[in-house]
């Protein structure tokens, strides 16, 4: 059996200071983003358009109050 690997997943405490990192130094841009309706978490998915169909996934959650 062959595997792909479709996206790969980082909790964040700081999403701003995430995306702009991964902005400034990987080039990747945010393609689609999820934000729950209670406002408990957003999700943002990050591809830099070069390496075919593989995300950075980001997860903000309101309530962690510490680094993970």
């Amino acid at each position: 059996m062959k595997f792909k690997m479709v996206h790969n997943n980082f909790n964040v405490r700081d999403l701003d200071k995430s995306l702009q990192f991964y902005r400034e130094a990987l080039d990747m841009h945010e393609t689609r983003r999820v934000t729950a309706s209670d406002g408990a978490f957003i999700i943002v998915y990050l591809g830099d358009n070069a390496h075919g169909t593989h995300l950075l996934e980001l997860t903000w959650m309101r309530d962690m109050d510490r680094p993970y």
